[in-house]
């Protein structure tokens, strides 16, 4: 670097664009409260855009020679690009070409490159590895492409900008602060060398403070950490409101909602209501989110992955879509929308073609009863049918009008005016769209698939964060961020020792004992300890108050705080922040009306309420179940699933059964040939799939349905002959699939018997088959029957037949049998007598015949029937895992409700 003059000023340099914009800020908003309108403050720049302004003035000036200058510096997506090129043109003849993953290669390759260029190292190609061979090839062509360019990566062009430098004369300052450079590579230090020996002081940037308390706080888990956190920023804002604070989380993107809701609950818990959603808040997150995150965007990638993608959509996909509100008319048709997705769940496969999802959608305006959404049917048959007219090949600027039509097409983003975070968002996708438009040079003619892959790496590499009015007391960031002003207090969390120091993690593509010597980023474990006091001493310089906490366990797992932070004296932890429910439940308890709500409206007179046994047996359970799905009317949505589910297989079998004895209700076993049997089935089993095949918009294959076909075959076979010829009396069926309606207390309850048989002397045994594990019928002894099926079909339905069997059918290959109670021994396999002394299940006194179990039954679950009728619903059950499979589980609340009773609890003992 000659000899350069030396003007009489500072400059800041920032490690980023964001930093620099902060200290700006900070800057100007200490000149205001000085007043201090004539004083000059420090200009601020990233340094990247310093140098850019040198090299240009030298350019004008004429110093440097346009012709032996780069056109320009490749943006962090164009130099992705490149390495992607690069990398498939020296794997195009690898015979496993298209299994590897380019794009990670490429930052890969990237990371490798800038490690060989600013940490000065040197590769001795003989003893290199082979990975480090195909680099340096991928680097060759790469540095090709390059050239052919005429731009240069980042590191090369910084490299060649600070050569530039040295090499010709230009203005400098008096003095340069570096902020936010947590680690200075050799590149940078031979720069930061050169202007000391120019004459330009260099120092690192200070915010002018010190800590004056350190503290150390030990708490269970991550969230209570939050908890506290938040809760210490919350009694600062109460002392000051202008005061200025930071929580510091090195793991932040997985914590980022959970601090958000927690900061929501405390500052801001208006912002529950919709229309309050976009409140200003007193908090900030010192990154925004890739745009690809944002819905808005979202549905826009979702939407033009639609129209060109040739593989099937989960189902999980279109269901959002449907409930999407940024596109046609979402807002008319939610109604409708919401009952496509719920038929769409019970007809279509969990994965979906687009044009199977259109002719579903069209299919289901002509149904008996319809669903109608005009709108949403138009704009999806526009989509797709301009997709189809769409050239297969164009210039990446030609996409991005073809990407515009097809938006258009589907009126997004939505038919309701836009919030203003939502207009920024939109603005921020067009700009996006801008960038790719501007790659036509660099990509060529593509296909629709790989434009839209592009514009989603574009989305993911855009950082976008809502502009707003209000500037916020409390920044969360990341350990690496540095604050651009002086703080009141910061909050350090999650200082474990297996996130802070951050593990080692060498480049696979450099040797590691390179990395090592040259002590680049995460080459060891003596680099990352070096690297993290670093960020402890920035962290302790950045606020009089500073708290450093950690987290004992992580569910079972227990965890040890970092070795940074043993020497810092640990202080009792602070109490956490409360929710808004828990507040809502303490604070205002006294003012609450309590309200009993295990009462519901009386079943009245004319009143219809009907159900299966489910109903009865939901009573049995949980009363408020049975109120909620079977008066209400509530239910899940199903979930969707690839082939069929349990309970389509149950269903199935039950077919091939009941269809199997309307041919023949009795067999003569000692005649009967297995060969002979297994062919009955097979015609049964093929019939019932054949009906069951048609019942779907979207049938099943061919060989699908003959694997089914075998499946069904070899399980009725093995039940048959293995179960049912081993029985010990000989019976005939005399009742399959039979289906009744008794009123039970006025109560309508659907019931199909699965089968009857009759013995030779003309008692009954009753069966229901089950191919998943066999209910427990042991509480048929209890107050509360909650089985009830077999009991009802005993007590109710064939109450003046002598019952001499009621049974569970477990259909299985494996364990197959019976299960259940019967008036005596040797009637069904496997079932002793309900009084036989190895039974223990009713209690001789109580039941000393069989009649009396019957009375029993009829009469508990008359019981149940009268609550249920007299509008019993209370959320009382016995144990939670008896609501394992509550369709309604969420409109019971227990969360809410188990928080009401400890707070009710904690007030009775103070």
């Amino acid at each position: 670097m000659h000899s350069q003059p030396i003007e009489n000023k500072r400059i800041i340099l920032c490690a980023s664009a964001r930093l620099a914009q902060g200290i700006r800020q900070t800057l100007h908003a200490q000149l205001q409260q000085k007043a201090l309108s004539q004083w000059r403050a420090p200009e601020v720049f990233p340094l990247q855009d310093w140098l850019d302004q040198l090299t240009e003035h030298a350019i004008l000036s004429g110093q440097i020679n346009v012709a032996d200058a780069p056109l320009g510096m490749l943006s962090a997506t164009q130099e992705a690009m490149l390495w992607e090129q690069a990398i498939q043109h020296s794997l195009s003849r690898h015979e496993a070409a298209t299994l590897f993953n380019t794009s990670g290669l490429a930052s890969a390759a990237m990371e490798a490159n800038r490690y060989l260029i600013e940490w000065s190292i040197s590769l001795d190609m003989s003893t290199a590895t082979e990975e480090t061979r195909q680099f340096m090839q991928w680097r060759q062509q790469f540095q090709l492409l390059c050239k052919q360019s005429g731009y240069l990566e980042s590191v090369r062009y910084q490299a060649w900008q600070l050569r530039q430098l040295q090499q010709h004369p230009c203005s400098l300052p008096a003095e340069i602060q570096l902020a936010g450079f947590d680690r200075i590579n050799p590149h940078l230090q031979a720069f930061i060398n050169e202007l000391q020996k120019q004459g330009v002081s260099v120092a690192t940037y200070e915010t002018g403070i010190t800590a004056d308390v350190v503290q150390r706080m030990a708490f269970a888990e991550a969230m209570d950490e939050c908890r506290a956190a938040v809760h210490w920023a919350q009694q600062h804002l109460a002392a000051n409101p202008l005061a200025r604070l930071a929580i510091v989380v090195p793991e932040l993107d997985n914590l980022r909602d959970t601090l958000a809701n927690l900061l929501d609950d405390v500052f801001h818990p208006e912002a529950m209501h919709p229309a309050h959603a976009e409140t200003p808040r007193c908090y900030e997150f010192s990154l925004g989110l890739p745009l690809s995150r944002w819905p808005l965007v979202d549905t826009a990638l979702s939407l033009l992955r639609l129209a060109f993608q040739q593989s099937p959509f989960t189902q999980t996909e279109l269901s959002a879509l449907l409930g999407n509100v940024y596109w046609s008319q979402a807002q008319h048709e939610a109604d409708p929308r919401a009952a496509l997705d719920a038929e769409m769940r019970r007809q279509l496969p969990l994965q979906v073609k687009a044009s199977t999802f259109l002719r579903f959608v069209e299919r289901k305006q002509q149904d008996i009863h319809p669903i109608t959404c005009p709108a949403l049917t138009a704009d999806l048959s526009a989509l797709l049918t301009l997709a189809k007219q769409t050239p297969r090949k164009q210039a990446p600027s030609a996409w991005v009008a073809s990407f515009n039509q097809l938006l258009e097409a589907t009126h997004w983003p939505g038919e309701r005016s836009l919030s203003s975070h939502e207009y920024q968002c939109q603005q921020s996708f067009q700009r996006v769209l801008g960038q790719l438009a501007a790659l036509d040079a660099w990509l060529g003619a593509m296909d629709p698939m790989s434009a839209l892959h592009r514009l989603s790496q574009l989305c993911q590499a855009q950082i976008f964060q809502p502009q707003t009015i209000r500037s916020p007391n409390i920044t969360l960031m990341g350990m690496l961020e540095a604050s651009a002003q002086p703080l009141d207090g910061v909050w350090v969390m999650g200082m474990n020792d297996h996130v802070w120091p951050p593990l080692s993690r060498t480049n696979a593509l450099i040797p590691a004992e390179l990395q090592r010597q040259a002590a680049t980023p995460n080459a060891s474990s003596e680099v990352q300890i070096d690297f993290a006091n670093q960020i402890h001493q920035r962290l302790l310089r950045s606020a009089r108050q500073v708290i450093f906490s950690y987290a004992n366990k992580e569910g079972d797992r227990l965890l040890r705080l970092s070795p940074l932070i043993y020497a810092i004296p640990e202080t009792a932890a602070t109490p956490g922040a409360a929710t808004l429910a828990e507040t809502l439940a303490h604070n205002n308890a006294q003012d609450w009306q309590w309200l009993e709500d295990h009462q519901a409206p009386p079943v009245e007179d004319g009143e219809h309420v009907s159900g299966g046994t489910g109903l009865l047996r939901a009573q049995a359970l949980c009363p408020a179940w049975a109120f909620y799905q079977y008066r209400l009317k509530a239910r899940k949505l199903e979930t969707p699933h690839n082939g069929l589910d349990a309970m389509q297989r149950g269903d199935l079998i039950h077919r091939v059964m009941a269809a199997f004895w309307l041919q023949q209700p009795a067999l003569d076993w000692p005649a009967v040939q297995p060969a002979t049997l297994k062919s009955q089935l097979d015609q049964v089993s093929a019939q019932v799939i054949s009906e069951f095949n048609q019942e779907f918009s979207q049938p099943f294959s061919e060989v699908f349905c003959q694997l089914e076909t075998e499946r069904l075959s070899k399980l009725a076979l093995t039940w048959l002959w293995e179960v049912e010829r081993e029985r010990p009396q000989a019976f005939s069926v005399s009742m399959v699939e039979k289906k009744f309606n008794p009123l039970i207390e006025g109560i309508q309850v659907k019931l199909v018997i699965d089968r009857v048989d009759t013995l030779a002397d003309g008692r009954l045994v009753v069966i229901d088959y089950k191919t998943g594990s066999a209910p427990d019928y042991k509480n048929w002894a209890s107050d509360k029957i909650t089985e009830p099926q077999l009991p009802i079909y005993a007590a109710f339905i064939l109450q003046d037949a002598d019952i001499a069997a009621v049974c569970f059918g477990k259909l299985r290959l494996t364990d197959g049998g019976f299960t259940g109670v019967a008036a005596e021994d040797d009637i069904v396999s496997g079932i002793k007598a309900f009084n036989h002394e190895k039974t223990k299940l009713f209690d001789p006194e109580a039941f000393p015949d069989w009649p009396s179990i019957l009375q029993h039954w009829r009469r508990q679950i008359t019981h149940t029937a009268q609550a249920l009728k007299a509008g019993d619903a209370a959320v009382v059950f016995e144990s939670e895992k008896d609501l394992d499979y509550c369709d309604v589980l969420p409109l019971l609340r227990l969360p809410e409700r188990q928080l009401q009773f400890e707070h009710r609890h904690l007030g009775e003992q103070s």
